[in-house]
């Protein structure tokens, strides 16, 4: 999954504070903004992925 299209529209309508948060994460991990949002979102999907998976089928 890549946001490299339309980088600015993902971080416009995100909230003023949640920007700000994503700017000092990237800070702190040396990336950019965009790159930041990038592995907040694949990283969120991945949780939801592994919570939303029947019990019993868990990977060997």
């Amino acid at each position: 999954m890549s946001m490299a299209k339309d980088k600015e529209l993902v971080l416009s309508h995100i909230s003023l504070e949640v920007r700000k948060l994503i700017k000092m994460y990237a800070a702190v991990n040396e990336c950019t903004q965009v790159e930041m949002l990038e592995r907040i979102v694949l990283e969120w999907n991945a949780q939801q992925s592994r919570t939303e998976r029947p019990p019993g089928d868990e990977d060997e």
